[in-house]
């Protein structure tokens, strides 16, 4: 009976034992069948994957033939319709589409960012232009001043020396038109001595960097000064006696012409003007009495207005600018017609000017010769010679710190003081009241202190000395001065 009870023990823990077996079997059976059924779906799904991925690729790479399908065409279409504008300097002009929203306000910008003198611009780099509607810019200038002369035959007092706006357009994109109206010394009727006129007006038309055209009453290219003479430019009152006797500025005479620039090089600009006018002067008026003289040289003979050609003879005017890195430049003009209305007598000016700039430094220069033909006729009249000029312009910009802190509302990081000296030689030659030769040698040394507080606004403080030699005779004429001249 025991041993029965042992061995039906025995066998149930070998039943158990080989159901326990056989149920572990079942149950990793299931587990491979499952484990196998998630690899399948696995590769499936990695498969489809793949697939896709290839699909993508092959979008991109369909879309990125698309692409530049269109960009070949776009390249093509504007080859053909927009001419070429070529430049390799990095100062390169704009291009057609933007003509027509940077042309007259780009040159006042590049010298802004490039931190250059006035003496560096012309015409269209004005800082003041302000946009007044579709493509019309206003501004213009105003200077008054304060003389205290030594001679009591000089000029003493107070003037509003000049007050003139500008109107300048931009036409279309290749059409553009610039113009200055003068209102000098208070205008002209109320018992006033002063005048109104049109200081130049012109309408540029655009071709390339190379060339345009220009024509109407134009700003005389010769010399420098005569481009960029405006008085808040300016860091003296008065203008230089060359500017005043030889070149007399404002010079304007009514024409048409070329202008246009190249770069030779990456840093190299050459710039270039020449026109064809009625001729700007007049040496002998219809009494046959002469315009040119010892007094006001060349500048009472000024005349070149439309439909005023009187002697049927025109005008030559040209000047290249040539730059040869950016804050260096030089600059030869001339000008030459007929001054009477025989057209036996020629007229023949030349210039040349510089400008340097270094950091807070500048020097600039113009000079001047007028070569006079002379017939019987002429020298009767009283013109006896040629006559000739220059001025030499040191410049150094400089803002005290210590004046910043004091009161920086009024010394701001755009206020700049400028100290300057001028010296400057003219000789003029004509005949006295005795009808007698007559050389006059203004030898003039000016130094000036101004202050700006912006750039557009100067306050100037000048003293002249002048030493005069009139027939050998020393002329004692010293001047001090003080002006004011803003843009607007």
């Amino acid at each position: 009976m025991r041993y029965a009870s042992l061995l039906a023990i025995g066998f149930l823990f070998v039943f158990v034992f080989i159901a326990d077996s056989f149920a572990q079997s079942s149950e990793t059976e299931a587990l491979k069948g499952k484990v196998e059924m998630l690899e399948n779906e696995l590769k499936e799904i990695k498969d489809l994957l793949k697939l896709q991925i290839q699909k993508d690729a092959q979008k991109e790479k369909e879309i990125a033939s698309l692409k530049e399908e269109v960009q070949k065409k776009e390249i093509k279409v504007a080859v053909e319709e927009t001419p070429a504008q070529t430049t390799t300097a990095k100062r390169s002009a704009d291009t057609e589409g933007e003509r027509e929203s940077t042309y007259l306000t780009k040159p006042g910008a590049e010298l802004a960012e490039h931190k250059l003198a006035p003496q560096f611009g012309g015409i269209y780099s004005k800082p003041f232009l302000r946009r007044f509607g579709r493509n019309t810019y206003l501004g213009g200038y105003m200077d008054f001043q304060y003389r205290a002369s030594e001679d009591s035959k000089g000029n003493q007092g107070f003037d509003q020396t000049r007050f003139i706006p500008f109107i300048y357009s931009d036409i279309s994109d290749r059409v553009k038109l610039a113009s200055e109206i003068e209102f000098e010394h208070g205008g002209y009727g109320g018992g006033r001595s002063g005048e109104v006129i049109l200081e130049f007006g012109t309408i540029d038309f655009l071709i390339n960097d190379w060339i345009n055209w220009r024509g109407g009453f134009v700003l005389t290219p010769l010399g420098k000064y005569n481009l960029v003479h405006d008085s808040p430019l300016q860091d003296f009152t008065d203008r230089p006696l060359v500017d005043q006797l030889i070149i007399p500025t404002t010079l304007t005479d009514a024409g048409m012409g070329f202008f246009g620039s190249c770069y030779p090089t990456e840093l190299s600009k050459l710039d270039y003007e020449i026109y064809v006018t009625n001729g700007a002067f007049r040496g002998l008026d219809a009494n046959g009495t002469a315009r040119f003289g010892e007094v006001n040289g060349l500048r009472s003979s000024k005349g070149g207005y439309q439909f005023d050609n009187y002697n049927k003879s025109p005008g030559f005017v040209g000047r290249v600018q040539f730059s040869p890195f950016i804050g260096l430049e030089f600059g030869g003009s001339a000008y030459t017609c007929r001054y009477d209305e025989e057209n036996e007598n020629q007229l023949t000016l030349s210039a040349f000017d510089f400008a340097y700039q270094k950091g807070a430094f500048e020097l600039v220069g113009e000079g001047g010769y007028a070569f006079i033909e002379t017939n019987k006729m002429a020298k009767d009249a009283g013109i006896t010679d040629d006559m000739w000029g220059y001025y030499v312009e040191a410049r150094y910009h400089f803002m005290p710190s210590i004046l910043k802190s004091w009161s920086p509302r009024i010394f701001t990081d755009n206020s700049t003081f400028t100290g300057a000296l001028r010296w400057e030689q003219v000789q003029t030659a004509g005949r006295d009241d005795n009808f007698e030769s007559v050389h006059w040698l203004r030898n003039r040394i000016t130094p000036c202190l101004n202050y700006r507080y912006t750039e557009d606004t100067v306050f100037k403080l000048d003293y002249q000395i002048n030493m005069e030699e009139k027939d050998m005779a020393d002329i004692a004429n010293n001047a001090f001065l003080f002006s004011v001249a803003t843009y607007f």
